[in-house]
């Protein structure tokens, strides 16, 4: 069985422990997702199974879109509500102050990534450099926010404000960053409150299915999630393909992944190495 399934994460439990639950769950020997969710965060997860575990780098790659709940007036050392706060402030702004700050993230820009993060700095993850209490500069990163929703008004929450955000973002985009910089950028600080993914690629949160309510009947096939052109070889083409051989301009001339089909089956997806050079990325062969 390759494929993927969509899965809506619950709180409660780490990216890995979901891939872990599906592994065992179904027997899988191969599990893999598409980036790391905090067990306090909830929402769409794409888990690949077998062979289509090598194209998870394919869905890595795709933008994203939260639904978020940002606290004013507290820092921590998380950027969000789980972390041990270490700050605690009044903040008095306007609707319309926050709009207009609203407004000036749309777009291209800088932004720090969080000290929780994976992101390795010399060989080694930020969040190991937080837990050992070391500090390590971090470069900030270009990413880009292509649509701001407001989807309520401010409310008082515990004498904090709040605000519900929907944000549509590019890859390595970090919304407890944005949160951060957001409580900056209106006086004071912010943290990440809540936060829900319901969109990767062309994946939605509305195709997804309840953790423990997956079945093998769930998966989706491969070619069901990716739309490529394929190329249909001869026997003699489709043993050398199963070999891994290097495909060129000869067989196709694309700048995207394909299918090699033989006999009207898939028995492999391709990727691009070079000009009109291109590597399995896939063997889909099996004896």
């Amino acid at each position: 069985m390759d494929g993927f399934f969509l899965v809506d994460k619950p709180k409660g439990i780490t990216s890995q422990g979901v891939v872990n639950y599906i592994k065992k769950k179904f027997n899988f020997k191969k599990c893999g997702h598409n980036g790391t969710l905090d067990p306090d965060t909830t929402g769409l997860m794409v888990v690949g199974v077998n062979s289509a575990t090598k194209l998870m780098k394919l869905i890595n790659e795709h933008d994203k879109a939260y639904i978020t709940t940002i606290r004013f007036g507290l820092d921590s050392d998380t950027l969000d509500i789980s972390g041990n706060l270490t700050k605690e402030i009044s903040m008095d702004f306007t609707e319309e102050a926050l709009d207009v700050c609203l407004k000036n993230f749309i777009g291209k820009q800088k932004q720090v990534p969080p000290m929780v993060s994976a992101i390795k700095v010399s060989g080694k993850k930020l969040y190991q450099y937080q837990r050992e209490n070391k500090e390590v500069e971090v470069q900030p990163r270009n990413v880009e926010i292509f649509s701001l929703k407001k989807l309520r008004n401010l409310r008082k929450v515990e004498d904090h404000w709040e605000v519900d955000l929907l944000l549509e973002v590019s890859k390595g985009f970090y919304v407890r960053s944005f949160a951060r910089d957001l409580g900056k950028a209106l006086g004071g600080c912010a943290i990440m409150k809540e936060l829900r993914r319901i969109q990767s690629g062309n994946f939605t949160i509305e195709h997804s299915i309840p953790l423990k309510e997956i079945k093998e009947t769930n998966l989706l096939k491969i070619e069901e999630l990716f739309p490529f052109e394929s190329i249909e070889v001869n026997d003699y083409m489709a043993n050398l393909v199963k070999n891994g051989v290097i495909l060129d301009e000869r067989q196709i001339i694309t700048q995207c992944p394909f299918y090699v089909k033989h006999q009207n089956k898939t028995i492999a997806i391709y990727e691009v190495i070079g000009e009109n050079k291109y590597k399995p990325l896939v063997l889909l062969t099996k004896e």
